[in-house]
């Protein structure tokens, strides 16, 4: 059994629907969902089930919804017979750990966030057989501050040849005329959230522009950004910033670009990182907590010093961005100059560039479908023998 909130755009969401259609040729998977509404994943040809208790917002409407999907949850399991159940986020996490019968359950923790609710994980942690954590270092500080009882670290599935096919489409024509210019462009993609920090990589830009005055930005993601666009505007380079809004193949808009960059705060995993990379777009990462040096780097425990800029395996790390948001244009940060120090390296050196473009490529792979596949079924057997 799956179990997860919902269906619709996000990163834990792929990842359920992801692992129900790469087991259901070798297992009898059933999927559980709070409500399918707004469903955009392509779970066809696995058994669902809708319990139609989507979210609510008062404090007792949510405790009633907990112990209706509890109650569910556990009819349902009773009935499948289920053997094991995994789950995907906290609150399917919370439904999962409570309706336990027979079932050996799994608790799935995909964003580094879900660490601050202590409570929650010191019950979920207790009472789960296993935790999987999408990072080795997520999975090591839930070890120390929570200690459940097994643990295991599985890295989120990227289907690279599918992102490689749909890189080759058509962009809209709306965004023709940006294209259409000459120069270089910087890529990163996420919804507009500080964090995100892209007010960093905005002045980070408009820094790189005074060496290399044609490099542009595109920031792939929801949001209106309207207050990006003045920050924009503000640093004379309105015209360079194109914000797309979201896309349903931004891997089209990524191959028209020659960089990625990102620059959050924090990370659970960056899948855009690696779908980045396997378009082949050198990275310029932040080494924020966690992922991006895992990913990066093959000894990622060697870059544990956050303000350091490392030439990785396989791509660049800087320092990671102090301080509140700041969207004065004329105030810029030691971190941020780091930061475009490193996007300009990849503009003016040819050969730094070619490095990381193939490394890229190389790097991807290990993030394909079939080593998922085959992460999840040897955690099976072991668990479900």
């Amino acid at each position: 059994m799956l179990i997860v909130p919902m269906l619709d755009q996000g990163g834990l969401e792929r990842v359920c629907a992801a692992t129900a259609r790469l087991l259901n040729d070798a297992y009898d998977v059933h999927l559980v969902v709070f409500n399918t509404e707004g469903m955009i994943y392509d779970v066809s040809g696995v058994e669902m089930t809708d319990l139609q208790l989507g979210a609510v917002r008062d404090r007792f409407g949510k405790l009633v919804n907990v112990a209706k999907r509890v109650h569910r949850v556990r009819q349902l399991k009773k009935e499948l017979h289920t053997q094991l159940s995994y789950s995907f986020g906290p609150t399917a996490n919370l439904v999962n750990v409570l309706s336990k019968q027979k079932d050996f359950t799994w608790v799935g923790v995909r964003g580094y966030g879900a660490l601050s609710s202590k409570a929650s994980m010191r019950l979920i942690c207790g009472l789960a057989d296993r935790v999987i954590s999408c990072t080795r270092v997520m999975e090591q500080q839930i070890n120390s501050q929570f200690h459940p009882k097994r643990s295991a670290a599985v890295y989120n599935p990227c289907d690279i040849q599918e992102i490689r096919e749909q890189a080759q489409c058509g962009t809209p024509p709306e965004f023709d005329a940006f294209f259409a210019q000459p120069g270089r462009i910087v890529a990163s993609m996420g919804r507009e959230h500080d964090v995100k920090g892209f007010w960093h990589l905005i002045k980070a830009v408009s820094l790189v522009r005074k060496k290399v005055p044609d490099v542009r930005l595109m920031i792939i993601g929801e949001g209106r950004y309207e207050a990006y666009r003045k920050l924009a505007q503000e640093l004379g380079m309105q015209d360079a910033v194109l914000f797309t809004g979201v896309q349903s193949n931004p891997f089209a808009l990524l191959r028209k670009a020659d960089v990625y960059a990102l620059t959050s705060q924090s990370e659970g995993f960056p899948n855009a990182l690696i779908e980045a990379m396997a378009v082949g777009l050198p990275c310029v990462s932040v080494n924020c907590l966690t992922g991006p040096a895992e990913i990066l780097h093959e000894a990622y425990e060697t870059c544990g010093d956050e303000n350091q800029t490392i030439y990785a395996d396989y791509g660049i790390l800087t320092g990671v961005f102090h301080g509140e948001k700041d969207l004065r244009a004329d105030t810029v940060t030691a971190e941020e100059k780091r930061f475009a120090r490193q996007l300009t390296a990849l503009f003016v050196d040819d050969t730094v560039y070619r490095r990381y473009q193939e490394a890229a490529h190389v790097r991807a792979e290990a993030f394909g479908m079939e080593r998922y596949r085959c992460a999840v079924r040897d955690l099976i057997q072991e668990d479900v023998p």
